[in-house]
């Protein structure tokens, strides 16, 4: 089975939407790590085969493209976007793997990048027959509607009545994913953040996780998708602005360049379901690359998915028979936050920390997109 070098990897802050990066230009953020990631392995830009990253809510344009002209690196270092929604970040990590695998390229970064403080406002043609009211929208189609086109919350509203989850459960959930993300955030995660500076000022710090979070507080939380919902800001991730991005090498490369490896990345798989019920692409997923790679789920010590929902996580665990306390370890994005086109690289910039951290060996990172797909990818730990 074909492999590829995990090397490195590093992040930015994650800033809540019209938090510390409302102003900061979302190439400036991708920039600002893709030199962080080759002066930490002592690499040149010219040493990069290829720059892949995700992106779903910018302006267009090919934003890795200009993240690579943004970070100063020579023109010829080519660099594409991928848009595969929430699964983006993850999806580039893939595609970079397969350039190395098939003998494509040999050095590569990928992740993503999102700003939701600058996100454009779009607006349908007046000949769409999709327009409504002004013509603006925030959420693109993601299926033809007689498939179903559920707005995100209400997807979620969905998983709760069809496999009755408490709000009780769900907020359990959320308060422990703050209490983890706040150790993990004052300890071991602390030294993938690459610090931003803009007029003066220093960011550093996730916006997110909060210490002071408690069940009161978020029973005190309405619905937030539909009234007398059980789906509420607390127990949902919310809009972020991040950017995520790892080394991915070949064993040429990792000779030639005197590179540490971390990890092996074994080839993602990707299923989709139905779009109305887009939260549970990972279990699909996660089954897939169980037979592909013929593993027990009791072989793995760690596994992300990431955590748009806490009804999401409780009902994926349920299918896959995983003990919640193996899934993101450290918190997840409704402590951290989702920056949708990062949160794919985020999740296995965190596996990778855990079972370094930790001294495990065998981890999955999964996320599932809103028209109904899923992505799952394993990671094997030195």
């Amino acid at each position: 089975m074909f492999e590829t070098c995990l090397i490195d990897g590093a992040r930015t802050a994650i800033g809540k939407r019209n938090g510390i990066f409302k102003n900061i230009l979302p190439e400036k953020l991708a920039a600002v790590v893709l030199n962080e990631i080759i002066n930490k392995n002592n690499l040149q830009p010219e040493n990069i085969d290829a720059v892949v990253m995700g992106n779903i809510i910018g302006p267009g344009g090919n934003i890795a493209r200009v993240s690579v002209l943004e970070a100063g690196w020579p023109y010829e270092i080519p660099a594409f976007t991928i848009d595969v929604q929430c699964s983006s970040g993850l999806t580039a990590v893939d595609m970079a793997a397969a350039m190395i695998v098939s003998g494509r390229a040999d050095l590569v970064i990928a992740g993503g990048v999102e700003s939701t403080s600058l996100a454009p406002r779009r607006y349908f043609s007046d000949r769409d027959p999709r327009k409504k009211n002004d013509g603006f929208y925030e959420q693109a189609p993601f299926s033809p509607e007689w498939v179903g086109n559920p707005d995100i919350g209400m997807a979620a509203e969905f998983l709760v009545d069809k496999f009755n989850i408490s709000r009780e459960q769900m907020d359990e959930l959320a308060l422990k994913s703050h209490q983890k993300a706040c150790v993990a955030e004052d300890g071991c995660l602390r030294s993938l953040i690459v610090p931003v500076w803009n007029n003066g000022h220093c960011f550093s710090k996730d916006e997110g996780p909060k210490k002071n979070m408690s069940m009161k507080l978020l029973s005190r939380l309405s619905g937030a998708f539909k009234e007398n919902g059980n789906i509420t800001a607390g127990n949902s991730c919310l809009k972020h602005d991040g950017a995520a991005l790892l080394l991915v090498a070949s064993q040429a490369a990792v000779k030639k360049y005197g590179l540490v490896p971390q990890a092996l990345l074994y080839p993602a798989v990707n299923v989709g379901c139905d779009p109305n019920f887009f939260p549970l692409g990972p279990i699909n997923a996660i089954k897939k690359l169980q037979h592909i790679y013929n593993f027990k789920m009791e072989c793995v010590e760690a596994v992300e998915i990431n955590e748009a929902f806490a009804v999401q996580i409780i009902v994926c665990c349920k299918a896959l028979n995983i003990p919640l306390d193996l899934v993101n370890q450290m918190g997840g994005a409704i402590a951290f936050g989702h920056p949708y086109g990062a949160s794919g690289a985020i999740i296995l910039l965190h596996l990778l920390r855990t079972l370094r951290t930790k001294q495990k060996k065998m981890g999955i990172a999964s996320i599932g997109a809103v028209g109904g797909l899923g992505t799952a990818i394993l990671m094997k730990g030195f």
